[in-house]
């Protein structure tokens, strides 16, 4: 069996104020079978959703967990918790016969089971309630001996691994171990006869006997010494006598006595310590002959572990994820770019978004081509508040840069620009749009070229000679150019806009068109392409730069002193980044567009005279976009 949903009403920030209704939970979450991962950013409710499945269902270690005025919504008087389960086999199903429900899933009827916990305060006291399952809202009070079925495995957040597995008065380890089958003979263990056969030995050594009677040999009687000495003190002060013993021989004291190793490990960091600690956590999730619950709740499954060991990790309990229910949290891309998309929940605001195909709006072959390229970087998104979906480095690189000079610092807005390194924003725009209509809290802006070439570059249509003798370029009028900008932003904006989902279209080309269109921008951004140009000479040790520094040094008097038309200048710009053609004497040669794009970017940071952008009509779009994903 696996939890496949869970319900909640006024718990933590799952609430409203609004009357109660059980028709209306505040928040009905779906999982998966095997793997479930929580994201979101802090407060964002993962730990209530972790907190309410423990507080009902309780824990195989039995640590003391109860609801407390804090768990309620607000000024609510009222909380439920409900857990229903699905796929019971015969032998899960024996041990809650009573308490379950019927329902017909393609064409046969299952049994399910529904667990929930009703909790209600007057007066500042909350009233004691018992856990209850049933098919309708009352239910009956479950027993001991099923909720000991339905208990979890649960690793805590910032885990002290070191600490939890010393041996100690109830040490974590020992609540791990005592709960286990292994131990549940609580009374006749073989370790309570060897606790019992140690301190015998230890009692005789202080006497300076053999357990049986014998006398040690002289050189072992310094024990005997040691307590006559203390002996002949305590006699005197209370006429009392000691007796030395190791531990008391209860099975769970001399659990307390254990800890846990690495063989031939030595003075070893939290993380190693913190895989011991998730290793025994996970103990109770292979139990043999087990016909209960095989659930593991994990709160931030990445404490202390290398990105490398993350994965690893993640690969591992993925492995073991046909057999049990694993449901993690998570701040880490990392471990979001490891698990299928279909696997997470994104948690926002008190609102729960899980990505599976019943609930985007993405294809199955959009999850196959998302799990093919969705890597730490990109997964960046889904822990963001805001996100700017761009095609290449050069976007990438350069609108940190330009957002910061109209006010918006994007790492401070929690913003997070993606490049998807090709033009398929379809499939990303789709992650954040849903089948029910309910928008997810992001912003997300998707920057495109429009990719019309201007009246300069002299692009046309072919049409029919007059002579019939086959097919001509016309070339575009200028106003037909206008009219085919135009179509392409809209076609573009129908295709990927969508709920949260703002596309932004260039308004001329390409971004780097755009960038040399800018009146304020122009000059500074050939510089940049020529000390691009520059660099890329550097890498292939040219000998003689000098024509290439002076380029640069003259930057001024390039263009007839800059007084050509913008559409003259900024296309001999851009022909001279993508074919090399160029006016300033320098070899003829294509320039990368992202090593222009660092150049740019660290140029506009570092000039002081360049502040506000909103001038520029060629960059509007990009100013928009940004606007856009930091309006959250």
């Amino acid at each position: 069996m696996f939890l496949s949903k869970l319900l909640l009403w006024n718990f933590r920030r799952y609430g409203a104020t609004a009357p109660f209704d059980l028709s209306q939970p505040h928040l009905a979450l779906s999982f998966n079978k095997g793997i479930n991962l929580l994201i979101g950013e802090n407060d964002s409710g993962k730990t209530a959703i972790i907190d309410s499945i423990k507080l009902l269902l309780k824990t195989h270690s039995g640590e003391w967990v109860r609801i407390e005025h804090e768990d309620f919504f607000k000024d609510s008087i009222r909380l439920r918790i409900e857990c229903k389960f699905e796929d019971l086999s015969e032998d899960e199903a024996q041990n809650f016969t009573e308490w379950l429900g019927w329902e017909t899933l393609g064409g046969q009827s299952k049994p399910y089971l529904k667990v929930f916990l009703d909790v209600s305060r007057s007066d500042k006291k909350i009233i004691p309630a018992d856990i209850r399952a049933g098919a309708d809202h009352e239910g009956y009070i479950l027993t001991a001996e099923a909720r000991d079925k339905l208990r979890v495995t649960y690793l805590r957040p910032l885990r002290d691994a070191t600490n939890e597995l010393s041996s100690k008065k109830n040490s974590r380890l020992s609540q791990i171990l005592f709960s286990h089958e292994a131990f549940s003979d609580k009374e006749g263990h073989r370790f309570i006869e060897l606790a019992a056969t140690l301190n015998n030995e230890i009692a005789a050594y202080f006497k300076g006997e053999e357990a049986n009677g014998a006398p040690l040999p002289p050189d072992q009687q310094q024990g005997k010494g040691l307590k006559q000495v203390i002996d002949k003190y305590l006699k005197q002060f209370a006429n009392r006598e000691t007796d030395f013993r190791m531990t008391d021989t209860d099975l769970k004291s001399v659990l307390e006595s254990l800890c846990l190793l690495f063989k031939d490990g030595y003075n070893l960091g939290l993380g190693s310590h913190n895989l011991l600690c998730i290793a025994s956590e996970l103990l109770h999730l292979q139990k043999t002959n087990w016909d209960g619950l095989r659930l593991g709740l994990v709160e931030e499954i990445e404490a202390h572990l290398h990105p490398q060991v993350q994965l690893q990790v993640i690969e591992t309990l993925d492995n073991e994820a046909p057999d049990v229910q694993l449901i993690f949290t998570t701040h880490s891309p990392n471990i979001g770019s490891k698990i299928p998309l279909k696997n997470l929940i994104i948690c926002q605001q008190g609102k729960t978004f899980p990505m599976g195909e019943e609930h985007t709006q993405l294809k199955p072959t959009d999850y196959t081509f998302l799990e093919r390229f969705l890597d730490v970087t990109k997964a960046n998104m889904f822990f963001a508040r805001g996100v700017i979906l761009v095609e290449g480095w050069a976007e990438e690189i350069i609108l940190p840069v330009i957002a910061k000079k109209n006010g918006h610092n994007l790492t401070a807005k929690g913003v997070s620009i993606v490049n998807i390194a090709n033009t398929a924003f379809l499939r990303y725009a789709k992650v954040f749009q849903r089948k029910n209509g309910i928008s997810m809290h992001y912003k997300v802006a998707v920057i495109t070229d429009v990719d019309v070439k201007p009246l300069k570059a002299g692009d046309g249509r072919k049409v029919e000679k007059a002579d019939g003798t086959g097919k001509e370029i016309v070339p575009y009028t200028a106003h037909e150019i206008d009219n085919l900008i135009l179509t392409q932003q809209q076609n573009k904006q129908a295709k990927y806009n969508g709920q949260v989902v703002i596309t932004f279209v260039s308004p001329f080309w390409t971004l780097e068109y755009c960038l040399a269109r800018s009146v304020k921008l122009r000059k500074l951004f050939y510089k940049s392409v020529l000390e691009a140009l520059l660099e890329q000479k550097e890498e292939e040790e040219v000998s003689d730069l000098t024509a290439y520094r002076s380029a640069i040094l003259n930057i001024d008097n390039h263009f007839t002193q800059w007084t050509e038309s913008d559409e003259e200048i900024a296309y001999k710009i851009y022909n001279h980044i993508i074919s090399g053609d160029n006016k300033v004497d320098v070899a003829k040669q294509a320039i990368s567009k992202s090593i222009i794009a660092q150049h740019f970017a660290n140029n506009l940071n570092a000039d002081k005279t360049i502040t506000d952008l909103r001038t520029e009509l060629s960059i509007s779009y990009l100013l928009n976009a940004i606007d856009h994903a930091c309006s959250y």
